[in-house]
């Protein structure tokens, strides 16, 4: 019993810990001091305690209200994608909040929101351009869900891949800067980056 209350009061410190702790500084390239300085080292002894003391997939993460109202309003039959423990114990998981993030990609200087919801058993990225004025959803990708004893899970987190950021562009073989701000999802064996060409989102190095 004093175990069940111990776990209990983990949970609501996690949700206490608040929905900014992955915004991160827009503002500057990404760097591994940049990325780690998003993680916050409480919250993520907090997260891997509560790993081994639930159920699977009952580490939920705390969204913005800001986001949670557009869902309901746009996305009424999706679920808040949950992350396999596997996957909240990785070695990869850089940021404080996998499943959402908020950045400019359209770069007009106004927030927006990326997002991973089940639906079914995928896992769909959806964007919200500029959540605060005529929120507009686009959708960014589509992943399979993973499919466990306790339901459907994603294996994915998101991260901010920052305007001005250096990345590889392949075709051109060299580096660039972007030229807004990025999605990376991060799955179990491959990391891709989504950015906002022509009204659309697209894997960077797809042809533009």
């Amino acid at each position: 019993m004093k175990t069940n209350l111990l776990a209990i009061a983990a949970l609501l410190a996690l949700f206490a810990c608040g929905s900014d702790s992955a915004d991160g500084n827009y503002n500057r390239a990404a760097s591994d001091e940049l990325i780690d300085a998003q993680v916050d080292s409480a919250t993520k002894t907090s997260t891997d305690s509560l790993a081994r003391a639930t159920k699977e997939g009952k580490i939920l993460q705390p969204l913005p209200d800001t986001l949670t109202s557009l869902l309901e309003q746009k996305q009424p039959q999706a679920q808040i994608a949950t992350l396999t423990d596997q996957a909240m114990a990785s070695d990869r998981l850089k940021v404080g909040n996998p499943v959402y993030l908020r950045g400019d990609f359209n770069g007009n200087a106004s927030l927006d929101y990326a997002v991973q919801v089940l639906k079914n058993d995928s896992i769909h990225i959806l964007a919200y351009l500029d959540y605060n004025k005529q929120a507009r959803e686009l959708k960014v990708a589509s992943y399979p869900a993973k499919n466990l004893k306790d339901g459907w899970f994603s294996t994915y987190q998101l991260r901010l891949a920052p305007q001005d950021s250096l990345v590889q562009d392949n075709r051109a073989q060299k580096l660039v800067p972007l030229p807004t701000d990025g999605i990376s999802v991060i799955g179990e064996d491959l990391t891709t980056l989504y950015m906002l060409q022509n009204g659309r989102f697209i894997p960077f190095d797809a042809k533009r």
